[in-house]
C-alpha cells in the first residue's frame, strides 16, 4: 500500500510535533493488514512546487509492505521527477525462491486431453470479437476474456 496520503505525523514528518487521529487510524489500517511501514533512506520531499507557487514544498507519500518486509527501505528519486513535478518513489524488494509461487499444467502431446484442450481454446478464441481495440479498458477486457478461456479449457 503506497502514495500520497497528506497526513502529517511525527512518526513521518520532523516538521510537525502532533500525533492526529487520521495518523493513528492510517497505522491502525496498516497493521489491520499485516503491513508496515516502509523508512526512507534519506528524508527529501516528494513534490516540488514553483518558486511562485503558495503551497509548503511537502506532499506526505507512504509505503506499507508485508511483515517480512520490514527492513527494506525505499527512496525517492529527485532527479527523475520530469517532466513531473512529483519525483517517484522506488523499492528494492528482495525476490527469493520460496516468494515465487507458480503452477503448470502438462498435457501429453498428441493425446485426447491436448485435442480437447486445443479445440476448446479454438472455439472460445472465435467466438471473441478482436476488431474493437479501441482503448485500454477494451485491451484489458479481451486480455480477460482470453484467460478466462485457457482457464476453463
Amino acid at each position: 500500500m503506497g502514495g500520497d496520503f497528506n497526513i502529517r505525523d511525527v512518526e513521518w514528518d520532523l516538521s510537525v510535533s502532533s500525533h492526529p487521529a487520521a495518523g493513528q487510524a492510517l497505522m491502525d489500517l496498516a497493521d489491520s493488514l499485516g503491513l508496515v511501514r516502509l523508512l526512507l533512506e534519506l528524508p527529501v520531499p516528494t513534490h516540488y512546487y514553483s518558486v511562485t507557487d503558495s503551497h509548503t514544498n511537502s506532499v506526505i507519500d507512504l509505503i506499507f509492505l508485508g511483515m517480512s518486509y520490514a527492513l527494506v527501505l525505499y527512496r525517492i528519486e529527485p532527479d527523475l521527477k520530469q517532466p513531473s513535478d512529483y519525483a517517484p518513489l522506488l523499492v528494492d524488494l528482495p525476490i527469493l525462491p520460496e516468494n515465487i509461487c507458480f503452477s503448470r499444467k502438462v498435457l501429453k502431446c498428441d493425446s485426447d486431453e491436448e485435442n480437447n484442450f486445443l479445440s476448446s481454446v479454438t472455439i472460445g478464441l472465435r467466438a471473441l470479437n478482436f476488431s474493437r481495440l479501441d482503448s485500454v479498458d477494451d485491451l484489458d477486457l479481451l486480455s480477460t476474456a482470453v484467460s478466462r478461456i485457457i482457464s476453463n479449457a
